[in-house]
């Protein structure tokens, strides 16, 4: 088959396929301090009211708002830290020095604010009780009762989390509620593969005519930040033989194989006939999209493999739109792109319209304080650079030569 016979899907109906009939995540347990970046495979409840009492909101003085039907002086009767067991309750007239977070006191209902109270003086504290007695006076009125309420925030049973990708914020959730180990979906096993004679290590020799394989440290990189267990094969000549070897272990070894570079119709690229050495069928091999139309995607069982184009821009864009979402939903996760409404901050206007086209962008303020986009300049998919200011991908659809300046658009957001 040469390439003006084969059919080139579009992108949509693609990723469709690359989310069909995938196994569900084995389930294991893990310590809360293992969470970080793994896939919490249940819906979790909250096991502790939050704040589990009630407790005050600032530093200042407990009290019953009854009290201050007369005048504004209470004794103080109690010292309460953060930390310390509920004290006793307070009897009419009398208030407990309080600090943020600390337990209120049986019967008081307000607290007051420390900026806000003045000490009696010891005459006055003379004539109001007994020697060595605290008196405060309250200075201003108070509008809040600075207050958090035992479950004001968060009630036993109610919902906590849901299915994610774990990060820092949500471990923090989890702890306050005090979940000490949780349910995630076992990491999904990712090999990464690069392809390429003209391919060199970072870090040796950069022979004539090579370039560094700067695709098998990218994709390895992104399948880890997608939760996952990334493994690089390393970089693999042009070599039938020695490829197909290098495919079926990965394959047998791993859940998902990326394999960049090799995937087109040149006389080495050898990839898609290692493939189905290895066992595997094309589901499909060519998309409607750029950058990306060489794509191959196969599966057999339960194993998935990916060919990526060699272009590193490429390879950076193929992964986030179909490798990344088949990892998640490997996880439990349904795979839901962060995309902001913005506008567009310049026109945009190409040549070609025959694929869905994704232009890397960045994200910009403009005068009046809008969020805006603007299309990065780039020459080509192996201009990995353009990666270094791009926040994020514009769309444009088949069909579609021209987006005016100010126009709304989606952006797709590729920078945490």
């Amino acid at each position: 088959m040469n390439a003006e016979e084969r059919t080139f899907i579009h992108p949509d109906e693609a990723l469709r396929l690359v989310l069909e009939d995938l196994p569900p995540p084995t389930v294991e347990r893990v310590s809360l301090a293992a969470g970080l970046g793994r896939a919490l495979a249940a819906d979790l409840n909250a096991i502790v009211d939050q704040p589990p009492f009630d407790k005050s909101a600032m530093d200042g003085f407990a009290y019953r708002a009854s009290d201050l039907a007369g005048p504004a002086v209470l004794r103080v009767a109690a010292v309460v830290a953060a930390g310390s067991p509920r004290p006793r309750a307070l009897a009419p007239g009398e208030c407990a020095r309080i600090m943020t977070g600390a337990p209120l006191p049986p019967g008081a209902d307000r607290v007051q604010r420390v900026e806000w109270t003045a000490e009696l003086s010891v005459e006055e504290t003379a004539r109001k009780g007994p020697i060595g007695a605290t008196f405060v006076r309250f200075t201003q009125a108070e509008e809040r009762s600075n207050v958090i309420r035992r479950g004001e925030n968060q009630k036993v049973g109610d919902p906590l989390l849901g299915r994610r990708i774990l990060k820092p914020q949500d471990l923090g959730i989890l702890a306050s509620s005090g979940y000490a180990e949780i349910p995630v979906a076992r990491k999904v096993r990712v090999g990464v593969l690069s392809t390429g004679d003209e391919l060199a290590t970072p870090g040796g020799p950069l022979p004539d005519g090579g370039i560094y394989d700067s695709n098998g440290p990218q994709l390895t990189a992104q399948a880890s930040a997608a939760g996952c267990e990334a493994r690089f094969y390393g970089i693999v000549r042009d070599e039938p033989g020695l490829l197909e070897a290098t495919v079926a272990r990965a394959v047998k070894d791993c859940d998902v194989l990326v394999v960049s570079g090799g995937v087109s119709m040149g006389d080495f690229d050898h990839v898609p006939r290692a493939f189905a050495a290895a066992g595997l069928n094309a589901v499909f091999h060519g998309l409607a999209v750029k950058p990306g139309k060489p794509m191959y995607f196969g599966r057999a069982g339960d194993k998935s493999v990916f060919g990526l184009p060699g272009n590193p821009v490429s390879t950076f864009v193929g992964f986030e739109l179909f490798v990344r979402p088949q990892l998640e939903r490997r996880m439990g996760i349904e795979f839901n792109p962060r995309i902001l409404r913005v506008r567009l901050a310049a026109p945009l206007v190409r040549r070609e319209s025959d694929r869905v086209e994704f232009l890397p962008a960045r994200l910009e303020l403009s005068a009046d304080g809008a969020t805006t986009a603007r299309a990065l300049q780039y020459r080509g998919s192996s201009m990995l650079s353009v990666l270094s200011e791009a926040d994020c991908l514009l769309r444009m659809e088949i069909g579609e030569t021209a987006m005016e300046e100010g126009r709304t658009v989606d952006a797709r957001l590729i920078r945490p």
